[in-house]
């Protein structure tokens, strides 16, 4: 359908199709960013990591720390300062599957007071996921919800938070 010519003023309008004549009455649309997650792999599962909780991801160059926990993967040299890393297969599923390899990355979380690392196996590509409104499938701490599609996002903060309490970022 188009709108009919019309003379307004001793002018005439120009026919436009009633949908693009919406369209451009229409309040403009919030613009969204091209990305907000980065896709991360923890033992063969997808997951989405949230940009704004990431400082950077960097190439698995840690240390490890003998006679650790299970859940400590060691420690990474990071801008002139050691960072603990943690390793989100033991954080997510209670089991660490053995050492990491060529793909693995490092997750620096922007967590406070200082910053930690978050070992998993591989980094994929950028996406957007937009708002988390589904709630988690099963109740696992570090994990804040799905997406429309069904992908678990993690909750960074929240998986570091949850740490053993003699690992706690800030604590001695």
């Amino acid at each position: 359908r188009h709108t009919r010519l019309r003379t307004v003023t001793g002018v005439q309008t120009c026919a436009l199709p009633i949908s693009r004549a919406a369209e451009l009455a229409a309040p403009p649309r919030a613009q969204r960013p091209a990305v907000d997650a980065v896709l991360v792999t923890v033992r063969g599962e997808t997951f989405a990591a949230p940009l704004r909780q990431l400082r950077a991801v960097l190439p698995a160059a840690f240390t490890p720390l003998p006679l650790s926990a299970p859940h400590v993967a060691g420690v990474q040299p990071v801008r002139g300062s050691l960072v603990g890393v943690v390793r989100a297969d033991a954080l997510l599923t209670g089991q660490s599957g053995g050492s990491p390899g060529p793909l693995a990355r490092v997750l620096l979380a922007a967590t406070q007071p200082e910053p930690c690392g978050v070992l998993v196996d591989a980094v994929g590509e950028l996406v957007w996921v937009g708002d988390v409104t589904f709630p988690p499938v099963f109740d696992t701490p570090g994990v804040s919800g799905r997406t429309a599609t069904g992908m678990a996002c993690l909750n960074l903060e929240a998986l570091v938070r949850h740490l053993p309490a003699a690992w706690q970022i800030g604590r001695a």
